[in-house]
Formats: C-alpha cells, structure tokens, sequence
C-alpha cells in the first residue's frame, strides 16, 4: 500500500523528468537551422539564440493576457565583457503576435496561446515565419466581425473600415 509520502515524491520526480523533457526540447530546437514551434507554461525559462542574437526571458499569464518579459543581446565571446541587453516587456492578448528579427535573416515569433494558458515560441527562416503570420492574419480576419459604431460590445473589436 502507498503511503502519503511514496505518492508525493513519485509526483515530484514526475514533476522533474517532466521539466527536462520540455525544456530538452526547446534547447535543441534552438540550433536547429530548420526552425520549429515550442510551446511554454507561464514562468518557463524561454532562450533561444537567432543569427547574431540572443533572447532569454519568461511569460506569465495575468487577466487572459500573456505577459512577456525578455532579454535580447549580441551573441559574443564568453571571454569577452558582456554587452548590454535591451529587456523587452510585451503583453499580448489571445493570439496576437511579436516577432524579433536578427541581420542574418533568423528570427523569432512568439504567439499568446487560448487563454493565455501557454505562449507558443516559433523560430527559424525570417521569411518563413513572416508566412505563417500573414497566414494567421488572414485566417483571424476572416473571422473578425466589426461592430457598428458606438457598440459597447467589446472594447477589443475593430472600427469599421
């Protein structure tokens, strides 16, 4: 028969195996010259490296938005002293879209998941990912309905054009 103590450290060590795979994930797909999505709960450690460039930081979820907080360098010499980073602070709504270029043509898109619950990081070619935003655009249009004027429906909705 399990006991209190048995039950709770098997759900800590299924908490840890758990955190190393997702983040196991999220650092090989960084290299990757390929490109990939990685999909990350509030307060999960989010680093990637694109061209020249470097973004480490976190999102919490506070009232159905994301809440993003990153840190973008220069990739340098360990050797060398650090240069500054410039903190970004971004809160998308439901989602919406950031993305951060590099000179070498890499980039990163971070998109705020179904409330809020996750934040989906999408990395690789520039080009490509620019696709799939207009894409996303495209779709979210398509489904944007535009309230008459002086409607106190929705304070997020679209005046109409």
């Amino acid at each position: 028969m399990f006991s209190k103590t048995t039950l709770v450290v098997s759900a800590f060590a299924a908490a840890i195996v758990a955190s190393f795979w997702s983040s196991g994930s999220a650092v090989s797909g960084e290299s990757s010259l390929q490109g990939g999505n990685v999909r990350y709960r509030p307060i999960q450690s989010i680093s990637y490296e694109f061209g020249s460039k470097i973004a480490s930081g976190y999102f919490v979820q506070q009232n159905s938005v994301c809440r993003v907080t990153l840190m973008i360098a220069e990739k340098i010499d360990p050797g060398l002293p650090s240069p500054t980073a410039a903190r970004v602070r971004v809160m998308l709504d439901p989602g919406q879209v950031v993305g951060f270029d590099s000179d070498e043509g890499r980039s990163i898109s971070l998109t705020c998941g179904e409330d809020a619950a996750m934040l989906v990081v999408s990395y690789g070619d520039r080009d490509k990912l620019i696709e799939q935003e207009d894409a996303a655009i495209a779709d979210t249009t398509d489904k944007w309905v535009v309230l008459r004027a002086g409607s106190t429906e929705s304070p997020r909705a679209l005046p109409p054009r």
